[in-house]
């Protein structure tokens, strides 16, 4: 644009001057120049090769002016123009040392063309004259240089929009990759499975996630910085890793065993990912510890082994069957004593068909059961022998899945022989179940001895001097007297030495020879058991003996020891029913004392509070008295702070003296005794109302008083009680417009005293702190806001306490507060 400007200006030059110049003054060569230059470089700029345009367009216009100032003869014509618009294209299009070689090469030009014009140099003679062509060449300069400004102008504008432009991109690109970058943390650092992120170039590790903390042992500050080897196990595994990832770029479910900072070593999958950066490739890895998979599927490998193992090695019954049909579809090696049948004799059939269920019906119950629980344990039913005999049978059932097919595991047990045995336990039950005490013993022995088949049945208690009393002796089917007896050397003491029984099945007098009852009654076996307090102390022992050796079976040994275990437990209630009627013969007494002792202590108490109370006075009167006498003397002249001072001890004296009118009070009505009789509790209400009402005249006060209510009490105590919570009452709501105060009687409950209540419609208060309403010098509100001294209601509740009687407050902030009380119960004639 500024050639093809500068191109225009010259051509209206050189017209201008072929016509206005007269012959031999024409410079329109000049113009021509500066044409040329322009023509070139717009040829150039339209040949997209702009590069050196600017350049050039400087250069010609110089070399136009040097070549004007050679044909005017002077540097002092309007060609000088020409160098100060080579400067501004200089200093618009080019740089810094563009612009300072210009300037320099301009300087030069006119000092050299001045001393040329100085010494005559030029041929031409200088012409001065001034006209149109003047004019006009110096506009056409003029505007060649405003193009040029505004040219400049436009390109810093354009280049500036195109910079914000620039950087707005690279604002929103940085915006979006700090986002991609803050997601990329956050799924790099709260990823569950370990994670690398190192250098392609140099191996380094430049970050880890708090997973690979955890998995590897080793901390951040130690793995940054280092190469990963150190968390191979096998060095050549890494190199075939790095290869397969430097091959490929990525790397997945790759097998490796990682080796964590302890030394120990994992079962690991990595996998890798290589970044596009050619400055510096980054690679992410993450690791997926394996070793509790694997472990996982080994256990679960050896636990299908074990299942085999102890499904066929079994020695219980054990079968598979499918759930939808009961088809049997496997059996286990053990015998089958529910049945007797063989393995071969049941596979491929139904358990309805083999008889392992008597009806399809009793199957589809059972299934039923199984499929609502999951499980069955010890399912009770009925099944058929192979020599057609019904035998009682207990089932352990579990589903499971068996190669995509329901089925169930089923374990067998034949409990007929239990069955008999819970009969015969059943039946020994029912004879000692009605008996309890010393008489239940007997018939324990009696049963015992006729289940066992033994000869002697003995249950004794063991005494504090270390002898044995019997408390029941069942001999020969008979019923024996009670003694006490030693059991040093006996098979008694040793019994009481062991925590189970103690068995001698023969040879009973080889080995207890000291035992000489024993030897003499020519008994050959014992079988007994120590019977034990809840802390492990013997207590006594149960035992039989037989004359002849016997063989002892399990069921025998499990008998004894339920009769055991009923004995311990009967034996442990009798001494403790002993030791309570023994506490029960001493209660009486010292409940008695330990009342004697409460009533002498509070008296103790209340006669030495009424004597610090009475003794308290003599002094406060005192203090009292000369502080009003310094009021009087000295008053006039005290300072505004000396009289506060004044007056608060004059008020603290007041409120001691209140205290102790108070303490008094509460100590007078422990002392004397109760002259209960039939009080108008309603009158002694209207007349208290009235005096205060006297106190209190400006006040609008309402009450409704329920008549003619009596109580059986102490009038004198009773009017104090009313007294505290009438003045209470009203006090508390003396910040309501109209204060309402209520008496009356809550409706009667069956069996309980009557209540009476004083209701008020005050400030009331948080029922949180209710248990301090009635002790003593605890107060609910401030005394800024409500005088008192915190002993009214301590003495309203012990005056009701005396009277054997109840009181309780209720309340709730801004809605008043009620008491509700009783004087006891009414004596009756």
């Amino acid at each position: 644009m500024l050639a093809l400007l500068t191109g225009l200006a010259a051509v209206v030059v050189m017209l201008i001057d072929f016509v206005v110049a007269s012959p031999g003054q024409r410079e329109a060569w000049i113009a021509g120049c500066l044409a040329v230059v322009s023509g070139v470089a717009y040829a150039l700029v339209r040949s997209n090769r702009m590069r050196y345009v600017a350049h050039l367009v400087v250069v010609g216009t110089l070399c136009t002016a040097i070549m004007s100032v050679i044909t005017y003869g002077s540097v002092r014509t309007a060609v000088g123009f020409l160098f100060v618009a080579a400067v501004a294209g200089a200093g618009t299009f080019l740089g810094r040392n563009a612009l300072i070689a210009t300037v320099a090469a301009s300087v030069g030009a006119l000092g050299v063309l001045t001393l040329a014009e100085v010494n005559g140099w030029f041929s031409a003679t200088p012409y001065f004259e001034v006209g149109l062509r003047v004019w006009i060449t110096h506009s056409a300069t003029v505007i060649v240089v405003g193009v040029m400004v505004y040219h400049s102008g436009r390109q810093l504008r354009e280049a500036f929009e195109r910079q914000r432009e620039e950087l707005e991109l690279r604002r929103k690109t940085e915006q979006q990759r700090d986002r991609s970058l803050e997601r990329f943390a956050r799924i790099f650092h709260n990823s569950p499975s370990p994670m690398i992120a190192q250098s392609a170039r140099s191996g380094m590790i430049l970050d880890v996630n708090p997973a690979f903390e955890r998995c590897y042992g080793f901390t951040r500050a130690q793995a940054l910085g280092r190469e990963d080897s150190f968390l191979w196990s096998d060095p050549q595994q890494r190199e075939a890793y790095m290869s397969l990832l430097f091959a490929n770029r990525r790397a997945e479910q790759y097998p490796a065993r990682g080796l964590r900072a302890d030394g120990s070593t994992f079962e690991a999958l990595i996998s890798s990912e290589m970044g596009n950066d050619r400055e510096d490739k980054l690679i992410i890895t993450s690791i997926h510890d394996v070793s509790a998979q694997n472990e996982v599927m080994e256990r679960l490998r050896r636990s299908e082994e074990r299942f085999a193992k102890a499904f066929h090695f079994s020695p219980l019954n054990m079968t598979i069957t499918r759930l939808s049909d009961g088809a049997i579809i496997d059996v286990n090696r053990a015998q089958d004593r529910a049945q007797g049948l063989m393995p071969d004799e049941i596979k491929g059939k139904t358990s309805v068909e083999i008889g392992a269920w008597l009806t399809p019906q009793d199957r589809e119950a059972f299934v039923a059961q199984l499929l609502r629980d999951g499980h069955i344990d010890g399912y009770e039913t009925r099944m058929r022998h192979k020599n057609g005999s019904l035998v009682d049978a207990r089932v352990w059932a579990e589903l499971l899945d068996l190669d995509g097919e329901p089925s169930i595991l089923a374990c067998t047990v034949n409990i007929s022989e239990e069955k008999q045995r819970e009969a015969l336990l059943l039946n020994v039950a029912r004879g000692v179940a009605t008996e309890t005490g010393e008489a239940f013993f007997s018939a324990l022995t009696r049963h015992l001895c006729e289940a066992i088949g033994s000869d002697m049945v003995v249950v004794g208690e063991c005494r504090d001097d270390g002898r044995v009393r019997s408390l029941a002796i069942r001999q020969n089917g008979q019923a024996r007297p009670n003694f006490t007896f030693s059991i040093e050397g006996t098979p008694c003491e040793r019994s009481l030495q062991m925590q189970d029984m103690l068995i001698c099945t023969s040879g009973l007098a080889e080995q207890f020879p000291r035992a000489t009852s024993l030897v003499e009654s020519g008994c050959q076996a014992y079988l007994g058991k120590a019977l034990r307090d809840a802390d492990g102390t013997a207590i006594g022992v149960i035992f039989a003996l037989w004359r002849k050796p016997v063989e002892l079976r399990q069921d025998t040994q499990a008998l004894i020891a339920i009769f055991a275990s009923r004995a311990n437990a009967e034996l442990v209630r009798l001494r403790r029913d002993r030791e309570i009627q023994r506490l029960n013969e001493t209660l009486e007494q010292r409940v008695r004392e330990r009342t004697a002792d409460l009533q002498q202590l509070n008296a103790e108490l209340d006669s030495f509070a009424y004597s610090v109370s009475h003794d308290l006075k003599s002094p406060l009167r005192a203090i009292d008295g000369f502080t009003r006498l310094l009021d009087e003397e000295v008053g006039p002249r005290l300072s505004a702070q000396e009289r506060q001072l004044l007056d608060r001890v004059l008020a603290s004296t007041q409120r001691m003296g209140s205290l102790i009118h108070d303490l008094l009070a509460l100590a007078r009505v422990s002392q004397g005794v109760l002259e209960r009789r039939s009080v108008n509790l309603s009158d002694m209400v209207e007349s208290i109302l009235a005096q205060e009402r006297h106190k209190h005249p400006g006040r609008e006060i309402e009450t409704r008083v329920a008549p003619d209510l009596t109580a059986h009490c102490d009038p004198r105590l009773a009017r104090i009680v009313l007294e505290n919570l009438l003045s209470n009452a009203l006090k508390y709501s003396r910040t309501r417009e109209k204060t309402l105060i209520e008496w009356g009687l809550l409706p009667p409950i069956a069996g309980e005293p009557q209540l009476f209540y004083v209701r008020d419609n005050g400030v009331g208060f948080n029922m949180a702190y209710a248990d301090k309403l009635f002790k003593p010098f605890q107060r609910l509100h401030m005394p800024s806001e409500f005088e008192g001294t915190g002993i009214g209601l301590a003495t309203v509740r012990r005056i009701i306490e005396r009277h054997g009687g109840q009181i309780a407050g209720e309340g709730q902030p801004g809605q008043g507060a009620q008491f509700r009380f009783s004087f006891g119960e009414t004596p009756t004639d």
